[in-house]
């Protein structure tokens, strides 16, 4: 109850901002009918196109409405009232974590609906419901990076740092230009990047192919390793600031 408490608090805070809300939302989308509305010449282009945006919008959701968020929310009254209240570190993280789900979902789903409008979009159920695995899958690692990047890094440092971690993980990660194009340094460093890993397997999803084990194994590791850091990262701020 505690824990849906702390959803329901984070929750409330970002709708009462509806104008940052709505521009976090639809950012994505925006890029994706200026960008690769024009690329999808086949449903197989544009399945994939609409899955890497998909992927895209997630991470945007990740590290800037909750990693900047929580940032500049660390510097407020509120923080620090909130620091006094009897809850435990998984409790607060996942009151970040699940409402980053949910906007994740919100985010993804206006990308789907764009790319339906604009593209020849064409999945079967079994399709959709492995999409929809791969981004609540990958949604939860790449929101403890977020809040992690939110509990080490200042309210001013925040945003640039968000936007070098976004913009690397997204194209590293082969969401805007194919891997196969990388070249031989840039396409092993995207191996390591768990961005190239959730495209994997949302590439895979839409295609029909089959999945294999190893990308669920980066995402587990990812999740862990986010976890760990912004743990840390959490009670690196309190003793800093509550010592």
């Amino acid at each position: 109850m505690l824990a849906l408490a702390h959803v329901r608090m984070r929750v409330l805070s970002l709708l009462r901002t509806p104008a940052y809300v709505v521009g976090t939302l639809a950012m994505p989308s925006l890029i994706l009918i200026f960008l690769g509305v024009g690329l999808a010449d086949t449903t197989a282009e544009a399945n994939v196109i609409m899955a890497s945006f998909t992927v895209f919008a997630v991470m945007g959701i990740a590290f800037f409405q909750f990693g900047v968020g929580i940032a500049e929310h660390r510097a407020s009254p509120w923080a620090t009232f909130e620091r006094i209240l009897p809850a435990s570190i998984v409790v607060r993280l996942a009151g970040a974590v699940v409402p980053a789900v949910l906007f994740a979902a919100a985010a993804a789903g206006l990308v789907i609906l764009v790319a339906h409008i604009f593209m020849p979009v064409a999945l079967g159920a079994v399709a959709w419901l492995q999409l929809g695995l791969v981004l609540l899958a990958g949604s939860v690692p790449l929101s403890l990076l977020g809040v992690a990047i939110g509990y080490w890094v200042s309210s001013r440092a925040a945003l640039p740092v968000a936007n070098i971690v976004y913009l690397g993980l997204a194209f590293g990660g082969g969401l805007f230009v194919p891997p196969r194009l990388f070249p031989g340094l840039l396409d092993a460093i995207s191996q390591c990047l768990i961005s190239r890993h959730i495209a994997g397997l949302a590439w895979r999803a839409v295609d029909g192919a089959p999945w294999s084990p190893a990308p669920w194994l980066w995402i587990t590791c990812y999740t862990v390793a986010g976890f760990l850091l912004a743990g840390w990262g959490y009670r690196r701020d309190e003793g800093e600031r509550y010592r």
